[in-house]
């Protein structure tokens, strides 16, 4: 009786099929990580749009949203003007952390930048009602970092013109953000406008930890 000879894969086979795996696997890990990160910055964007939308809507059907924009916004007229002639600074009226990371245990909420405001505001139910207005928009960032990128930050022109930025280390001291991110103190992370302009510098992050 004819015996069969059953061949297999010999060692070297195996070792030498793992490398090219290994080595293929390398060359389109940073296409795949580009086209990741850029679905994740597009999605942010897109809830940017749809918070912004969600407040510009508000100004115009909730007088007591409206009082508190025309306000924060009329008081610090005078710093909102260029800065210098090139620039321009937004009054931010607040903004959301985002749980994720090491932040996962905490709601998403929001915070209103403190300030004074007239007897007839009140500071805790403005909070209330502006996060109620972007509820259903303020979900957590995919293009994000802890301490770096990790919070939504609202803010609006003197025309009461709603933008959206994203960036990280807000504090209640913390009441401009120029049109190039910086905020007016100097201190704090680098911050990305996303709505309704994109800052190019944003766009041109490979991935969170590039931002500054």
């Amino acid at each position: 009786m004819k015996k069969t000879k059953n061949s297999g894969f010999t060692l070297v086979e195996l070792i030498i099929v793992i490398a090219i795996m290994a080595i293929l696997a390398g060359l389109m890990a940073p296409g795949l990580i580009r086209y990741i990160n850029k679905a994740r910055k597009a999605r942010d964007k897109s809830a940017a749009e749809a918070l912004g939308k969600s407040l510009q809507a508000a100004y115009v059907g909730d007088e007591e949203f409206a009082e508190f924009l025309d306000y924060a916004t009329s008081t610090y007229g005078n710093n909102m003007e260029a800065k210098p002639s090139f620039n321009k600074y937004y009054r931010v009226l607040g903004y959301a952390n985002v749980p994720t990371g090491s932040h996962a245990k905490y709601a998403m909420d929001f915070h209103l930048i403190n300030t004074a405001l007239p007897s007839s505001l009140n500071k805790s139910n403005l909070a209330v009602l502006i996060k109620s207005y972007i509820e259903n928009d303020l979900v957590p960032l995919k293009f994000e970092k802890d301490n770096v990128l990790d919070e939504w930050i609202i803010c609006a022109d003197k025309n009461q013109n709603i933008y959206i930025f994203v960036g990280a280390g807000m504090n209640d001291n913390r009441y401009f953000m120029s049109k190039d991110g910086v905020n007016d103190m100097g201190k704090g992370r680098q911050c990305y406008m996303i709505w309704p302009e994109v800052d190019p510098r944003y766009d041109a992050l490979g991935t969170p930890n590039d931002a500054q």
